[in-house]
């Protein structure tokens, strides 16, 4: 494939996001949900976000392996303490990523050569 045919498909496929979510929210605009759908609609994004983070948090080659991936496990549990306690964006962020290389470096510490890098 040469490289303007791969930026010709993700220029297709942007114009093809764009016009799907247009479709959606320009067509939707001036009607009214039951208050069940918009209580269901409020629950998408958490969902989403889940069917993203869990895989990584807890596979490696395609299994389960908790003890592998404790680390990032313990450091996901932090966040989302901190995630409900004080809310935001940037503040769970931050200390997840703390809390993710404070695990590591003292989990590599108890349990040498136990652990993959990330």
């Amino acid at each position: 494939m040469a490289a303007w045919q791969g930026w010709l498909v993700v220029i297709l496929m942007a114009l093809g996001t764009f016009a799907i979510r247009l479709s959606v929210l320009g067509g939707m605009n001036n009607r009214t949900f039951a208050p069940w759908v918009e209580r269901a609609l409020t629950l998408v994004l958490p969902a989403m976000f889940a069917a993203i983070a869990a895989p990584m948090l807890l596979l490696t080659d395609g299994a389960v392996h908790i003890a592998t991936n404790l680390p990032k496990i313990i450091a996901a549990s932090i966040t989302l303490l901190v995630a409900l306690r004080w809310g935001g964006y940037l503040t769970p962020l931050i200390v997840g990523m703390i809390a993710l290389h404070v695990v590591q470096r003292v989990m590599s510490l108890w349990f040498p050569l136990s652990l993959p890098p990330i």
